[in-house]
Parts: structure tokens; C-alpha cells; sequence
């Protein structure tokens, strides 16, 4: 039985003729419109610039800036400046074409033949072959930790760095959301990620100076935090002079009551907490402020091209910072990659960094290890 996902899009409709209207699905991002044919909306208009404008997302926020067109973007009849929030129902102009944003949310099918599907012999084959190879290399625990930087706010000093696991396995899929998807299907997600956060733990306490060892979860393994306890206490023996810092999806946290247990267990075993994927989804500042994490990570569609974006949208996340601060969490941007989007994540109040510009994800052969 295969289900498909609920997922939310943007479509800009046409509305300049009413004679002639039609939609165009705003994606990928960042969708650019112009004259160009290189577009992803190509308007065939002298009003029109080669590159005019582009519509960019950003922690389920849309956005839209204009690209130095000549005859400027307008949104609800009203010349915009630099770049503005967008909503449901917004008029955009560009030259003399009009286009109104809707969001269209996919509904769930329920039908039987719209719900269920059956997988070929080959397919169960593949599968099954897939499922013999992932299960070799969680018994030879084969995997292969990479690390990359985090480094702190203003000097750049590395404190610490993310664990990433991958793999040496041609015939099992390189990326790990592939990966994992793989894993799950198996039953066996929490057994790769507890492999791949032992291991990258294990080689991490050669790296000089003892720096914080950022290491991830599954969601899966919330659902047994026993299970979970036992890895974390395996990985504190390892590495017992390293600070371990477990990473959780904010959006999987588990509630305030089982929290507040967790954290005393994770107290005991000297390892800090923090939340990833910040910023997305259902923020829950009010269970923040009675169980807070060591560490704040916002999620990289808030910072990806963040210099560029409204200001009401730095204001928003201004506003996070700032409550994350006064009640001792200690915020860290992910996902920049470059300067700009790092100075302006420095002059929003972060604290930490990371992402492509200060170092791509690497094997420890890459650093001075000890």
C-alpha cells in the first residue's frame, strides 16, 4: 500500500485577460520570470526584463524580489522595493502581465486505486537485494563518518563540528535521505543511525582540542527513548572527554513531560541537546521556554539567501533569536553559504554558524587529528 504525500504549492494564475487564463506551478525555487528563455516563466514583453524578477521560499514563507528590472515588480498594484512577503491571493505585476499567487493543497487520495500499488518482481528483487547489502553493513558497521565545522560568532573560531555518515557501498544508495528512506522501509532506521552516530563519535575524539561532537537522531528513535538512551550511553564511553551534543528535530521533540526525563537522563550522561530544523513547521516557544535545548539550530530555508530577503522576514527571525537568547539557548545558523548570508546572520544575534562557506562536510583525513 503506497500513499502519497500531502504537499502544498504555489501556482501563479494569470488574470491580465480573462479570455486567457492560466497557471503555471511556482517551482523550483528560486523561480525566476523574465524575457530569457532560461526563465522558469519566460514573459515575451518589451515591459518585461530579460531577468526581472524572482520568487524564493524561506521557512514556508514565500517571497519575491525584483531583479533590477526596468519597469520595477509590483505586488497588489503597489511598486515593491528591494523584496516583500507574499501571501495567498497577492497580485503580482510584472511589465503589463498580471498574476494572482494561489496555493493549492493537495488532497489526500482515498480511493482504493488511487492509494494502492503493486510492486513488480523485479522491483521485489532490487529490494531484497538492497535489504541483504544494508543489513551487511550495519553488522560490519561499515560507515564512514564526515564532519563538518561549527564555528562561533564574531571571531570564527571552530567549537565544534556535525557528524554526517555515509557510506562506501556502490550498490546501496550515496545519499543518505535515500538512504534512510531504504532503512525505514526495513525497519532498521534507528539501527543505522545509532551506526552512524557511534562511529562518527568514535573517530571525532581524535580531533585536537576535544571540540563539541554534534551528533543526529532519526525521528524513529523517539518513539523508543529507552533504545536511544542505550546508544547515547555507549557513545559517552567512547568518547568521555568530548561534549556530546545530540541533535533532535524540533518538529519530533517529544512533548513537555517526557522532555523534561529525557533531559535529566542526557544531564546525567553529559550531553547537551539541541533542536534542528528550527524555524519550520509548528514552533513551540512556549515548550521552549519550559524545556529548553542547549542549542537552537534554525533550519537553512530560513537562512538560505537570507541578506536578500524582506525585512519583515529578518525581523522575524530577529524576534527568535532574541527569545532564544534571554532564556539561555544558544542559536546557531545553518546552511550559509556565503559571506553575506553570514554577516547577516552575525548582525541578527547569532551566536554559531555553519555551512558550505566556513567548510564542506569532510572525512577526518581532511583535519589535524590527534
Amino acid at each position: 500500500m503506497k500513499q502519497k504525500k500531502e504537499q502544498t504549492r504555489w501556482l501563479l494564475e494569470h488574470v491580465s485577460d480573462a479570455s486567457e487564463k492560466w497557471k503555471i506551478a511556482v517551482e523550483p525555487f528560486p523561480f525566476r520570470v523574465g524575457r530569457d528563455e532560461d526563465c522558469n516563466l519566460s514573459l515575451q514583453s518589451k515591459w518585461v526584463s530579460r531577468h526581472h524578477a524572482e520568487i524564493q521560499t524561506s521557512g514556508g514563507l514565500l517571497w519575491i524580489r525584483d531583479l533590477g528590472s526596468t519597469n520595477g515588480t509590483f505586488v497588489n498594484r503597489k511598486l515593491m522595493q528591494e523584496s516583500e512577503l507574499l501571501e495567498p491571493g497577492d497580485i503580482i505585476s510584472y511589465g503589463r502581465s498580471d498574476f494572482c499567487l494561489k496555493r493549492v493543497d493537495s488532497i489526500r487520495p482515498t480511493s482504493a486505486e488511487a492509494t494502492s500499488s503493486f510492486d513488480s518482481i523485479e522491483e521485489l528483487v532490487h529490494m531484497a537485494s538492497l535489504e541483504s547489502r544494508l543489513r551487511k553493513l550495519l553488522r560490519e558497521r561499515n560507515a564512514i563518518p564526515y564532519f563538518q565545522p561549527i564555528l562561533r560568532f564574531p571571531d570564527l573560531h571552530v567549537i565544534g563540528y556535525e557528524i554526517l555518515g555515509r557510506i562506501g557501498d556502490d550498490d546501496l544508495p550515496s545519499d543518505p535521505v535515500e538512504l534512510f528512506d531504504v532503512a525505514a522501509c526495513m525497519g532498521c532506521a534507528s539501527d543505522l543511525s545509532a551506526l552512524f552516530r557511534e562511529r562518527g563519535v568514535d573517530f571525532g575524539r581524535r580531533l585536537p582540542g576535544y571540540p563539541l561532537l554534534f551528533a543526529n537522531t532519526d525521528p524513529v528513535e523517539l518513539g523508543r527513548l529507552d533504545v536511544l538512551l542505550e546508544s547515547l550511553e555507549r557513545i559517552h564511553e567512547i568518547a568521555p572527554s568530548n561534549r556530546i551534543v545530540l541533535e533532535i528535530s524540533e518538529k519530533a521533540a517529544p512533548h513537555v513531560d517526557e522532555m523534561k526525563q529525557f533531559r535529566d537522563r542526557l544531564a546525567d550522561l553529559d550531553i547537551a541537546l539541541a533542536f534542528d530544523d528550527f524555524g519550520v513547521g509548528q514552533t513551540r516557544l512556549v515548550e521552549l521556554a519550559k524545556t529548553p535545548p542547549d542549542f537552537l539550530k534554525f533550519d537553512i530555508s530560513l537562512i538560505h539567501h537570507i541578506h536578500l530577503a524582506p525585512k519583515r522576514l529578518h525581523q522575524m527571525v530577529l524576534t527568535f533569536v532574541k527569545a532564544a537568547n534571554d532564556i539561555g539557548i544558544k542559536t546557531l545558523a545553518e546552511g550559509i553559504e556565503c559571506h553575506d548570508e553570514g554577516e547577516t546572520c552575525r548582525q541578527l544575534g547569532f551566536a554559531y554558524a555553519q555551512g558550505y562557506f566556513y567548510g564542506r562536510p569532510s572525512p577526518i583525513g581532511e583535519f589535524a587529528v590527534t
